[in-house]
């Protein structure tokens, strides 16, 4: 699928500007949006080393900037590909400033952290950028 990269862009560029990310050491970071008609909420993880720490992705003077680039990047998704993401998983390597990202359309579950999975996601969610 083709798209225009610079929402991958502006969506990481936000995130590092996000509270925990300007406040804490991190090599990378996971972030998963589950986005719904109407709304969007995120999780994630910040990893350093072996130490892994919750977070969420909010800019403290402007909470709503990245919910509002994810929903105009799952219109522009949808402009290109005919289907609405469910969840979007962004990864981010620090010392490269790398991006990775991953779409969900059916599965909204797919990346949901819950406390009897919070174990296996906190592993299954670091970023592996080799």
């Amino acid at each position: 699928m083709k798209f225009d990269n610079r929402y991958i862009i502006e969506i990481g560029s936000l995130i590092i500007q996000s509270g925990d990310l300007t406040t804490e050491d991190w090599d990378s970071v996971s972030i998963i949006f589950d986005v719904g008609e109407g709304h969007v909420a995120n999780s994630g993880f910040i990893y350093l080393g072996n130490e892994v720490e919750p977070c969420i992705a909010e800019i403290d003077d402007e909470p709503v900037a990245i919910d509002n680039k994810v929903i105009e990047f799952r219109e522009h998704i949808e402009s290109v590909s005919g289907h609405k993401f469910k969840q979007l998983l962004v990864q981010i390597e620090r010392g490269s400033g790398k991006i990775k990202i991953d779409f969900e359309f059916d599965n909204h579950e797919r990346w949901k952290i819950t406390p009897s999975n919070i174990k296996e996601i906190k592993g299954y969610l670091k970023p592996n950028f080799d």
